[in-house]
């Protein structure tokens, strides 16, 4: 196969195949590097696994033979894995799982290409640079919000008490904090995960960079993660002083500025610490002499080349042919003329966070005394960013970050609205020792599943292979949630909702 093309054509093609997974893998992983701030550090990956792989390819051991059947069986395994992951990548592009495997089954076809290259000795040689792009992949999702919470709680508590300490009121309302001149959001305030995973990066690149032994690396890789960790409470500490003696819309002048000085802090105190356990980059280089690399197997390459191009074409295709015309579409309009109606001005950094491309909000409060806070948001079709997007903020995730506890996860209902069944997720929540009810709904134009009384919920694996099924990607989203307050029931308030979306929403 291969060894039928000119010889030129068979020296590059290796090279072709390995970068276009490379360019697949970096353009998956980008959306969520552009989308979600907390994984914006992603950006540099690519770099510093090209720049250690440069450092590591001046100082490469000799060739070994590679002879391993293991090898070419784990390649073929890692290609044709690749199919399956594509399929579920295009509508699910949010699904993490996704991006786990699809980095792993690049990182397993380059580094057995690079074992049919150099055998064994290069294998290892190359695999920490070709395996740090995993720093930047999200992390899955629950253990990503149980670190992110406890963290949360933990910078809040200890600002919390440095402020009284100092002689500024304030108090802790979950992750929130509250001086004197208002409440300073978790955006705003907290500290998130960014510069801890940012740091891990660093932790790790310093550490390859240096040739640290192992131990030392968990060592440099732990002062990193507890230097971040102290950074963020100061930068808490400096946002909510800020706040108290200026007001909250200073904040926005601070918050970049101290988000950029924790970054180069940690960066500045991890690679002194690096430097100090390792010495200079260059003292543990190991020179060997060199040898030409193995010849690939060229039947291997050529068949992932052409494997990759049918993966392509057969994706587009799928869902290509399974386009459907828009169904269901509706909006929402406000009850003006309720009691005590107001619109909600959503700040700035606040919709830059969520993204969306049409939203509104609004509270009024009902004739049974109840109060009401709605929320409706629109991402367009097309962008895989819409998808990510929509379904990055989730009450059951956000609230108990601003102090309310969650009661109940009662599921789902459905509500009849004109001619359309609306499924939402109902969920109980107590905010001090008052009652909460949030109603959410994400709903996705072009379904064709639209005249089903259920609700796909994106976060259930079988939403996640229907999708493959009925062949939905970059579909529109649009979200509504409905926040009733009041020493009301849960049938009181979904009984509320019922008689009150019928006024809500125009198609």
């Amino acid at each position: 196969m291969i060894e039928s093309l000119p010889k030129r054509l068979q020296g590059i093609l290796p090279f072709v195949v390995v970068g276009a997974l490379w360019c697949l893998l970096v353009a998956h992983l980008s959306v969520h590097w552009a989308t979600n701030a907390e994984y914006s550090f992603g950006w540099f990956g690519p770099v510093l696994c090209a720049y250690l792989f440069l450092m590591r390819w001046v100082s490469r051991p000799a060739v070994e033979a590679a002879h391993s059947v293991r090898a070419k069986v784990l390649f073929c395994l890692a290609g044709f894995a690749l199919l399956p992951t594509w399929l579920f990548e295009q509508p699910n592009p949010d699904w993490r799982l996704v991006s786990w495997l699809l980095a792993l089954e690049v990182i397993t076809l380059t580094i057995c290409t690079i074992y049919f290259l150099g055998g064994r000795a290069w294998a290892r040689h190359f695999a920490f640079s070709v395996c740090l792009i995993l720093a930047t992949v999200p992390w899955p999702g629950d253990m990503e919000d149980m670190i992110t919470q406890r963290l949360m709680q933990v910078a809040t508590a200890v600002t919390v008490a440095g402020l009284n300490l100092f002689g500024v009121q304030a108090m802790q309302h979950g992750n929130l904090i509250e001086v004197k001149t208002g409440l300073l959001g978790v955006e705003a305030a907290c500290s998130g995960i960014r510069s801890l995973q940012a740091t891990l990066l660093v932790s790790l690149f310093l550490g390859e960079l240096y040739r640290a032994r192992w131990r030392r690396r968990a060592g440099l890789v732990l002062c990193g993660m507890l230097t971040a960790f102290a950074c963020n409470i100061g930068r808490t500490f400096l946002l909510s002083w800020v706040a108290a003696a200026c007001g909250t819309d200073a904040i926005s002048k601070w918050h970049d500025p101290a988000g950029f000085a924790i970054l180069a802090i940690c960066f500045v105190i991890v690679w002194g610490f690096a430097h100090l356990l390792s010495g200079t980059p260059s003292s543990s280089l190991q020179w060997f002499p060199r040898s030409r690399p193995n010849p690939l197997p060229g039947k291997l390459i050529a068949g992932l080349a052409a494997w990759l191009l049918f993966m392509l074409l057969a994706t587009e295709i799928w869902y290509r042919a399974h386009e459907g015309a828009d169904t269901g579409r509706w909006s929402v309009e406000w009850p003006a003329s309720m009691a005590h109606f107001e619109e909600i001005a959503i700040p700035a950094q606040e919709a830059e966070a969520l993204g969306f491309d049409e939203g509104s909000a609004a509270s009024w409060t009902n004739g049974d005394a109840t109060r009401w806070t709605g929320f409706f948001f629109r991402w367009t079709a097309g962008p895989v960013r819409s998808r990510i997007q929509a379904r990055l903020h989730r009450p059951e995730k956000c609230l108990p970050a601003a102090g309310y506890r969650l009661q109940a996860d009662r599921g789902t209902i459905t509500v009849k609205a004109k001619s359309l069944t609306i499924p939402f997720h109902a969920l109980d929540f107590e905010y001090n020792g008052e009652p909460v009810h949030v109603f959410f709904c994400l709903w996705e134009d072009h379904l064709k599943s639209v005249a089903l009384p259920k609700l796909r919920l994106d976060w259930t694996r079988s939403a996640k292979f229907e999708s493959v099924l009925r062949g939905e990607r970059n579909l529109g989203q649009q979200m509504l949630e409905l926040v009733i307050f009041g020493n009301t029931t849960a049938d009181q308030a979904e009984s509320a909702l019922r008689l009150q979306i019928e006024n809500l929403i125009r198609i």
